[in-house]
């Protein structure tokens, strides 16, 4: 592919000189006690400034949903190797609380725009994405939003990923919502 292209479909940061993150595999919900995995890649300039996770939200804010710890799942020489750490919950100059990891020392490469043809550019790819899991804690009834962000300190204003995500405690989420469709579906059938 040429960069024109590139930039036609990623956009064009690509180009800009800066890191900017997107996600690429993030999941539908977060469930209570249960591992929540999301993906990014770096789809700009390589940076040695780190970055920062943060979850934050009115129900972390007020203590409803909480995190205990976020693994970083890393792919070195082809094998995946998990780091844990800490999410300290940390208070704003504002007053409000939310979940926050600073990774400084952690490398962000640079995009390569190249097709992956042999095992060893593949493994390459593999290791330019990012991949975190963190586990909440959430009782109730209702179905709380929480903002996940990644931004690289290269470019925090741009180059941040962001998604909102809700947050429930019905560990079978999906078989409900599979039973619900199926009645849908199939429920006017005589």
């Amino acid at each position: 592919m040429k960069m024109n292209d590139i930039k036609g479909i990623l956009g064009d940061h690509v180009a800009s000189g800066k890191p900017h993150l997107k996600m690429i595999s993030c999941g539908e919900i977060m469930i209570n006690r249960l591992p929540y995995s999301f993906s990014l890649q770096n789809i700009g300039a390589g940076s040695d400034d780190g970055l920062c996770v943060t979850l934050s939200g009115d129900d972390i804010d007020n203590g409803r949903i909480r995190f205990t710890d976020l693994i970083f799942i890393k792919t070195e020489n082809g094998k995946s190797v998990q780091e844990r750490y800490d999410l300290p919950l940390i208070t704003k100059n504002d007053g409000k609380r939310l979940y926050q990891l600073r990774l400084d020392k952690l490398h962000l490469q640079e995009f390569d725009p190249s097709e992956a043809s042999t095992e060893e550019e593949f493994l390459g790819v593999l290791s330019t994405q990012l991949t975190f899991r963190v586990t909440p804690l959430f009782e109730g009834d209702d179905m709380p939003e929480v903002m996940l962000s990644v931004y690289p300190f290269g470019d925090p204003l741009t180059g941040s990923a962001t998604e909102w995500k809700k947050v429930t405690s019905d560990e079978d989420y999906f078989l409900h919502h599979l039973k619900k469709g199926r009645r849908k579906k199939f429920g006017r059938r005589r």
